[in-house]
């Protein structure tokens, strides 16, 4: 749920007057140029609660963190269901990424993902070209692997994506792409910058910077479709996100921000109050990190 939630987890107006925002099509087949990595310089912490939505109804919340101390930074996320969502059936998530010394890019992300009874952990280690996985679905199948990734290009994690796409700063119409591992498999993600727009938003109008994007799984695309995305980011300094709507198997997902702190005393303790889902490393996962390449998946 959390994979399917976050992946979704993103100059003049383009329009006179205010309106919600909603998800546009793009081209599919816009490519343009590889977006480089975040700039570490003035990294800050930061924690914001957003509201989840599906086809309209509130689904629950997601609690966010960026803690940067010194060289190194984590971020965290926990999705806390609605209490009617979770009476039907059990469900949330949390993840955890911990970003390069000299990058802002995923190092090594881990994610827990509940859906019922199933507890499904992944843990992914990143590197420059190529990405080592390992997966356990709470002991009934585990596998390891690892994926290469076109160019040479870094793998990102969902939540180092969102900040490669705050980070950009494109021209109106400029296009960009990257590449995500969501769970085992390799995704290419392609962003137009559709310029200046104001939405509406729970203190008024606001101008913001929308991208429009489309995510493509690269292994066996053909099995499933590519997914659509808006992200609207206010237009000051930070580049806030303050709403993404994406498409998702079962409908459309959208994320509302709701409250947002810069340099909390202590982010990651802001983050915890939204309940773990359980420990971000089962006790009885095997980890494949920091263990020799294997040559094949098993």
């Amino acid at each position: 749920m959390l994979c399917r939630h976050l992946a979704v987890a993103l100059a003049l107006l383009t329009s006179a007057c205010a309106h919600d925002a909603r998800l546009e099509v793009v081209d599919a087949e816009a490519r343009g140029q590889l977006i480089p990595m975040p700039d570490p310089a003035g990294l800050q912490s930061e924690t914001f609660e957003a509201e989840i939505e599906l086809l309209g109804l509130s689904m629950g919340t997601l609690h966010s963190s960026l803690c940067a101390t010194g060289d190194s930074a984590t971020l965290q996320t926990r999705i806390k269901p609605a209490a009617l969502v979770n009476a039907l059936r059990r469900t949330g998530g949390d993840a955890r990424t911990e970003l390069g010394a000299l990058a802002l890019a995923s190092s090594v992300s881990q994610y827990n993902v509940q859906d019922g009874d199933l507890l499904r952990h992944y843990e992914v280690e990143h590197r420059p070209g190529a990405y080592q996985y390992a997966y356990d679905n709470g002991g009934e199948a585990r596998r390891t692997g690892h994926g290469e990734v076109p160019e040479g290009a870094y793998p990102h994690d969902l939540q180092s994506a969102l900040l490669i796409l705050r980070s950009w700063r494109p021209r109106l119409g400029q296009q960009g792409y990257f590449y995500v591992v969501l769970g085992r498999r390799l995704w290419r993600v392609e962003a137009t910058s559709a310029g200046p727009q104001v939405i509406q938003t729970a203190s008024g109008p606001q101008l913001t910077h929308r991208l429009d994007g489309v995510s493509v799984r690269l292994w066996q695309p053909s099995e499933v479709e590519p997914r659509r995305f808006s992200l609207w980011l206010s237009e000051g300094a930070d580049h806030v996100p303050l709403r993404m709507v994406a498409d998702a198997s079962f409908g459309e997902v959208s994320l509302t921000m709701l409250r947002r702190q810069s340099n909390p005393a202590d982010c990651e303790r802001v983050t915890a109050k939204a309940g773990a889902l359980s420990p971000l490393v089962p006790a009885d996962a095997e980890s494949s990190i920091g263990r020799p390449w294997r040559g094949a998946e098993r």
